[in-house]
């Protein structure tokens, strides 16, 4: 694919197969994340923990699960079979700690893309996530981290293809 064609095709997928993804296609998407530009090149400030570990996965989807407003319960992972979470130190005053995992997970984000994977920026179950210091102790965060983010990727139920954006920034030229 063309780089704007993975641009065009990356979406964010709620929902997964159940097929797991390789070792290659993993390392290629971690890697995209970890040379994500960093606040003055400072990599030491942020952490990845990948979970594929079925049941970590399926206890952190568990324990977190979201309450809709109609009472039913929502999977906060979407059924993705790979959870990577982003963490750092601080935050700091100017927050760009949350910056800096963010432009990881694009990273991360394209890269599944042009793997025909499927992905999604995780936040909305974080809160819930580190009310529970048990469950993320079982992510084995180094010392003086937190969580920030997280990404799910796997095989998309819809196939990952270029589209019509939703919208776009509005943009003025000066």
């Amino acid at each position: 694919m063309e780089f704007m064609d993975i641009i065009h095709a990356r979406r964010s997928t709620r929902a997964y197969t159940d097929e797991q993804i390789t070792d290659a296609e993993l390392e290629a998407i971690v890697e995209a994340g970890r040379t994500a530009p960093i606040a003055g090149a400072d990599y030491s400030m942020s952490h990845m923990t990948v979970v594929r570990d079925p049941a970590l996965v399926a206890e952190i989807r568990e324990t977190c699960q979201l309450t809709r407003k109609d009472g039913s319960k929502a999977d906060p992972t979407y059924g993705a079979p790979i959870l990577i979470f982003l963490s750092a130190t601080g935050p700091s005053d100017d927050m760009i700690e949350y910056c800096n995992v963010a432009c990881a997970i694009e990273n991360m984000a394209l890269a599944a893309t042009s793997l025909g994977l499927g992905s999604v920026y995780l936040w909305g179950f974080l809160r819930k996530l580190r009310s529970h210091p048990e469950l993320v102790g079982k992510l084995g965060l180094p010392e003086g981290y937190t969580v920030l983010s997280a990404f799910a990727v796997g095989h998309a139920v819809e196939p990952v293809e270029p589209h019509e954006p939703k919208g776009r920034i509005a943009v003025d030229y000066l």
